[in-house]
């Protein structure tokens, strides 16, 4: 968000209305196709309300991307204490819902011609993550293994699986999958 002067206190409810017309917006219309004027019209606000808090339509939707309602399982704190398969089943519960895959698809495909946001999803939201999995899987590899390259492995499977095989993303199909990845590549509790 962007940083805040003295004065008024904000408005919950504002913020809410502004990051939910947003998530809406973007699952809509991709981050190229939404405005700030689209978001602040669905929000019931004006767009000086919302620049006040954002202050680029990047910034919104990395707002948008680590709303509670859309990471949760995947806090990477509550990662850092789990179990592996713990945290395995908080990506399987986050790409089983239609609206993270579809916010996926949109993020993926404006960074195509955007390196600047992709890099910022890498190091807001990924990498962080990223990190907590590394860690966590870590005792169940013995020593040499290239457990970034692990890492990879199950990300790149979840993305693939998420974007292409939608039929088969149940919460219980995608955590049965990504378990059967890592134990595929060697993964022993």
């Amino acid at each position: 968000m962007a940083e805040r002067s003295a004065g008024r206190p904000r408005d919950p409810e504002a913020d809410n209305a502004i990051l939910t017309a947003a998530f809406e917006l973007f699952l809509e219309r991709g981050l190229d196709g939404t405005s700030i004027e689209q978001v602040a019209k669905r929000a019931g606000v004006t767009r000086a309300t919302v620049y006040r808090r954002f202050a680029t339509k990047e910034e919104l939707l990395f707002s948008v991307i680590e709303l509670p309602r859309t990471v949760a399982a995947l806090d990477p704190g509550r990662m850092a204490v789990a179990p592996p398969e713990e945290t395995l089943k908080g990506w399987a519960a986050l790409m089983s819902t239609p609206q993270s895959v579809q916010l996926l698809r949109r993020i993926v495909g404006a960074s195509a011609d955007n390196f600047e946001l992709m890099r910022r999803y890498w190091e807001l939201f990924i990498a962080p993550r990223r990190t907590v999995l590394y860690n966590v899987i870590r005792p169940g590899f013995p020593p040499g293994t290239d457990l970034s390259l692990v890492v990879d492995m199950v990300g790149g499977a979840l993305f693939y699986r998420a974007l292409t095989r939608p039929e088969h993303n149940t919460e219980e199909e995608l955590e049965t999958y990504l378990l059967k990845v890592l134990h595929q590549v060697g993964y022993r509790p």
